[in-house]
């Protein structure tokens, strides 16, 4: 048998994979040609020499699937985060969840999104007045400001990328139950005219929970899940029953951490009566970017910290958003994209805080040490050998 030679554009060895949609936690090694992962193999393993233009030497780390963060804000306004940084994250394909409408959206396509280094998806506000620059009633004239044919007419332009349209509830933003029901109302009347789904942001509404959950189908996106005023019912303490029968139907619940958006309280209730989200995202801004808060890798480890396992984890911080996404591949295996987040998943204990000041305790917080899009490595903390 002739002498095999394996040369890839990088090799990473020396590291566990853990990939738990493909079921595999284990060492392995990871050839790259560049854009795709070329092999997947356990150490020692391949007939021949093994060698490539970069390696990354991932002893004592973790390689997952890259990061999918769900919903985030990069696209332009006065908070949104900068693209060039996601790679400290870890992430490797983002949702923009609602910072422009259809007023600005092509420009933010040819200017921003066409050649963005990794994948990016939107969902549109509904109103040009909810874009999150909101220093005024957004919900004024929504019957009139909102155009549902041109709305259409932008999701038949850009249907690889665009997947909802964004909405805002709660008691900053629409006061009253009137205002509530009204925005909840036409968005319900525009998505399914467009044929999309609806997400909610959800925050501390005047009315309760069983009084509009019904605007909510499947496929629609409950985001801010555990924030206080939302899915715990005061009379029963626990979750309520309608958002049981949600999930049930196909709504989403979706974490969206943010700054402000998370109650230790809550989750510790929810994830203690098996109520874990759908979508672990971290609402990425530059007004929440604090090693406490909003980071998609910190809110994971809260997760953890809240009794979720890390390969439960993982797959509602991958698998699960890329699914509702377009043009997203996920996984550690032959063939697909190499999108691949090296990370320290370290040993604790560990002290977390929410928005509301808790402090809780955790035993492992994930730390992104090399991320990987499409075979370029866009972030490096590990030996690395040329």
């Amino acid at each position: 048998m002739p002498f095999a030679v394996f040369c890839y554009d990088l090799l990473i060895k020396n590291g566990t994979v853990v990939d738990p949609a493909n079921g595999i936690n284990k060492k392995m090694d990871i050839g790259i040609y560049e854009p795709n992962i070329a092999d997947v193999f356990e150490p020692g393993t391949k007939p021949g020499r093994v060698c490539a233009r970069k390696v990354i030497d991932a002893q004592g780390m973790t390689i997952v699937p890259g990061f999918v963060e769900g919903h985030g804000h990069v696209l332009p306004l006065s908070f949104a985060y900068p693209i060039e940084e996601l790679w400290k994250r870890g992430i490797t394909a983002l949702c923009d969840m609602g910072s422009v409408s259809i007023s600005t959206f092509n420009r933010c396509r040819r200017e921003i999104m066409n050649d963005a280094p990794l994948t990016l998806n939107a969902a549109l506000c509904l109103s040009t007045l909810m874009e999150c620059n909101r220093y005024y009633d957004i919900n004024a004239n929504i019957e009139t400001e909102v155009d549902k044919e041109t709305i259409k007419d932008m999701f038949e332009t850009h249907p690889d990328v665009l997947m909802g349209i964004k909405v805002f509830i709660g008691h900053g933003d629409t006061p009253g139950a009137k205002s509530t029901l009204a925005v909840l109302k036409k968005a319900r009347e525009v998505c399914d005219y467009v044929g999309c789904p609806m997400i909610c942001h959800v925050a501390n509404p005047d009315i309760p929970l069983p009084e509009y959950i019904d605007y909510f189908q499947k496929g629609d996106n409950f985001t801010h899940t555990y924030n206080k005023g939302n899915i715990i019912d005061p009379e029963t303490g626990g979750v309520y029953k309608e958002v049981w029968k949600a999930r049930e139907r196909g709504v989403i619940f979706d974490s969206a951490r943010g700054g402000r958006n998370w109650s230790a309280e809550v989750a510790k209730i929810a994830f203690g009566e098996g109520f874990t989200p759908d979508i672990i995202s971290s609402d990425l801004t530059c007004l929440s970017n604090d090693p406490k808060t909003s980071r998609l890798d910190v809110h994971m480890s809260e997760c953890m910290a809240m009794g979720m396992s890390f390969e439960d984890v993982l797959y509602h911080a991958t698998n699960v958003p890329a699914s509702f996404m377009k043009g997203v591949q996920v996984g550690v295996k032959r063939g697909i994209p190499a999108n691949l987040t090296i990370i320290d998943l370290k040993e604790g204990p560990h002290k977390f805080n929410d928005a509301y000041g808790v402090e809780y305790e955790g035993k492992y917080k994930i730390i992104p040490k090399a991320t990987i899009v499409k075979g370029k490595v866009m972030y490096n903390q590990l030996k690395t050998d040329y």
